[in-house]
């Protein structure tokens, strides 16, 4: 019996201290805050205003300052995410328009070189058929491995692995030429300028 009495006695100090110091306290808080807020003080407007100065504080309340920075960073993403798509449908229109302009330069040499031809070769039926020849082995190449496509073109008679490579898109030329040796790359490309 003692021993419980003597337990109870070690409890009852601390529940004492909870019922007769902390409850009523934090009751007495709840009670004054009513009672302000109903006059008309902004209680809690003044308790993020002292707490934000004190320093572990600060971290946990948040200040109208910091929902509006927030709202003018999610704002600022938005609007970063926004243009980079933007940028990208952009860079994708440059490139869709740089094989247009591949193509149409190229369209420009077929036809200046069909023009050079026209005046020195004397048989145009012969001339043509060549062309749509070469256009012919020229739409092969251009679905072909590039690997495989320069090994093909480095056995062909140059003026022929000239016209090929001629009648080619800049982005599949260049592919074709960078399998290729160096040394016969750059002599092909030679001959393709001087004509």
């Amino acid at each position: 019996m003692v021993k419980v009495k003597k337990e109870q006695q070690k409890r009852n100090p601390i529940l004492w201290f909870l019922f007769a110091i902390v409850i009523p306290v934090l009751l007495a808080f709840g009670i004054a805050i009513v009672i302000l807020s109903v006059a008309g003080i902004d209680v809690t407007g003044w308790a993020k205003e002292k707490g934000s100065n004190i320093p572990i504080i600060s971290s946990m309340v948040t200040t109208k300052e910091d929902k509006d920075l927030k709202r003018q960073l999610e704002k600022a993403n938005e609007t970063i995410a926004a243009q980079k798509d933007e940028l990208d449908d952009l860079n994708k229109e440059i490139d869709s328009l740089e094989g247009l302009i591949d193509d149409l330069e190229m369209d420009m040499k077929r036809l200046e070189n069909r023009n050079k031809s026209e005046e020195n070769v004397t048989n145009d039926d012969s001339a043509q058929e060549i062309d749509e020849e070469v256009k012919k082995v020229a739409a092969s190449f251009r679905k072909m491995d590039k690997e495989k496509a320069a090994d093909i073109i480095q056995n062909l008679d140059k003026n022929m692995a000239v016209a090929v490579l001629a009648s080619l898109s800049g982005d599949v030329r260049g592919g074709i030429l960078a399998e290729m040796e160096p040394k016969l790359a750059a002599e092909l490309m030679e001959d393709m300028l001087q004509k």
